[in-house]
């Protein structure tokens, strides 16, 4: 299921949510909107369990588009997109996953990450066919993950709250680094331990297992938001900022690592590199983020599109450039760098900071790739290279690094003058691990040199076994534990009403109407980012 069209009447949502045609949010979901306090539990199911016209009308649809695609894919690839060939069942199992993904997110409080990511891990395991093992079908999940960061770097950045990130830096660093820091430094320690990695493997993990994903939870927490839940400290604002830093944080330093270990090269140029490449990257990202201001006029009608394809395109250019030279973090910080310089500037010029026309065109396009990624990354999950043992050392590998992380989060929030329950809430949401992690599951195995030993191949494999084993663990319960815990730990702002943070997200003017719509409220929400 794919939007809510206008607002939903199944949500009874108040009048002054702007309708958004390519927000694309996903049907019902708990924490999206309040309902009425006098409707009933079962009124409130049946609606949750009904389509409405609407939905459905949009069903039909997407349908029809797919039939349409698929009918037509045949004049070009033939019998390889006809049931049994590898590109149906590439297709099949992505559709399967956003089916039984939102599904999931529409009857329970889980993200639909975690369906999606099962579906594939179920087909690899229990399916007919590993469609991996034909040559092209790889290759094509092989260029997915090139596209998936540039979607996925930029769309973060286009929708954080600048002003409040500079007000807040000490806040918002702090709780973006240092459990990082701590749970990288925690796996390197407890995968030598448990799981007999040598150090720079588990410093390789580490730098994927560290990454939070914000958009597991900042829907939630969101929605929380709007009820004046977490108001006074703008919990909100700080979930949504800290982890779309953190998110930045492992891209760079993730690079840097990987290109370290793997790509073969002096020692003092692979020093050299390290220190370079991050400040390379900033550097590339002003200066595309500048040229995307400056060009197309920001009175041109198409300047929403050209901008939307000049940083994709030099977002994809500078993804397989990184890699092709071994100088993969320059490429990320580069992509999200580019992405914050440009919407500041644009902010200037009478869009809105965190709501601007090209952010729309990347949250339509992380609705289509986020299935495939999911489903795509699950299906790297292979039992059968795995006993009991190892994936109770796994679990307990995870964990033992994930706690102390936590443990560090809730310290921070603490010493950044946070109550206890806020604090604890904010550790919990620092849990989830998805998208970074999905994103990266093959790279172990992408990037072992071809003469690399049996240690390396098999540690290769089991590499990506953990991450998928973090994405289903983790995600479950950090979703489910926001949305339960929210309300217990977080307490509302009795100066602040419902009413008034829903006003707070209405659009007054389309985004491209070039009058100025940046008005900066301390209410003002983060999308989802990351």
């Amino acid at each position: 299921m794919i939007g809510n069209g206008t607002v939903n009447d199944r949500n009874n949502a108040d009048t002054s949510i702007p309708y958004n045609v390519t927000a694309f949010e996903i049907g019902t979901s708990k924490t999206s909107l309040p309902e009425k306090e006098k409707e009933t539990l079962f009124t409130r199911l049946v609606k949750r369990a009904i389509p409405s016209i609407s939905e459905t009308k949009q069903y039909i649809g997407v349908i029809i588009c797919g039939f349409t695609l698929w009918g037509t894919s045949w004049f070009m690839m033939k019998n390889i997109v006809l049931p049994g060939g590898f590109v149906f069942n590439m297709a099949g199992i992505a559709i399967a996953g956003y089916v039984l993904g939102h599904t999931i997110e529409r009857y329970t409080k889980i993200t639909p990450m975690v369906g999606m990511t099962l579906v594939g891990a179920l087909y690899r395991n229990f399916g007919t066919t590993n469609y991996l093992e034909y040559p092209v079908a790889d290759r094509i999940d092989y260029h997915l993950r090139r596209i998936y960061p540039v979607i996925i770097l930029t769309k973060g950045p286009l929708t954080w709250n600048w002003e409040y990130i500079k007000n807040n830096s000490v806040k918002v660093f702090s709780l973006a680094t240092l459990p990082w820091i701590v749970e990288c430094s925690s796996t390197v320690f407890f995968s030598y331990i448990l799981l007999g990695f040598p150090w720079y493997w588990g410093l390789h993990l580490g730098a994927i297992l560290a990454s939070v994903s914000p958009a597991v939870v900042v829907p939630t927490v969101n929605a929380l938001s709007k009820r004046g839940l977490g108001a006074k400290n703008q919990i909100a604002q700080l979930v949504g900022n800290a982890g779309g830093l953190d998110t930045a944080v492992t891209e760079g330093v993730f690079g840097i690592i990987n290109s370290a270990i793997f790509y073969e090269s002096p020692l003092s140029y692979r020093i050299t590199k390290a220190i370079l490449a991050v400040f390379l990257g900033i550097g590339l990202g002003i200066s595309w983020g500048i040229l995307v201001d400056v060009i197309p006029d920001q009175k041109d009608i198409y300047a929403p599109t050209i901008r939307s394809l000049l940083i994709f395109g030099g977002g994809l250019l500078l993804s397989y450039t990184g890699g092709f030279f071994g100088w993969g973090g320059t490429a990320g910080v580069a992509i999200m760098v580019c992405a914050g310089t440009a919407a500041t500037r644009w902010s200037r010029r009478g869009w809105a900071t965190n709501d601007n026309p090209v952010s729309e065109v990347y949250k339509l396009l992380w609705r289509i790739f986020e299935p495939i990624l999911f489903t795509y990354s699950g299906y790297f999950l292979e039992v059968s290279q795995v006993t009991a043992t190892e994936i109770c050392l796994i679990v307990a590998c995870i964990f033992s690094a994930l706690i102390l992380r936590l443990v560090t989060a809730f310290l921070v929030a603490v010493a950044n003058k946070m109550s206890v329950k806020e604090s604890l809430f904010i550790a919990v949401t620092w849990m989830p691990k998805a998208i970074v992690e999905a994103v990266l599951v093959r790279v172990a195995a992408d990037s072992l040199n071809k003469d690399a030993g049996s240690l390396d191949k098999s540690i290769a494999t089991q590499h990506a076994n953990i991450i998928v084993i973090a994405i289903l663990t983790t995600s479950t319960l950090g979703s489910a534990l926001t949305t339960i815990l929210g309300p217990v730990l977080l307490s509302r702002d009795s100066k602040v009403t419902p009413e008034e943070f829903y006003r707070t997200q209405a659009i007054s003017t389309p985004a491209s109407s070039g009058l100025n719509r940046n008005t900066p409220s301390s209410l003002n929400n983060t999308d989802v980012n990351l």
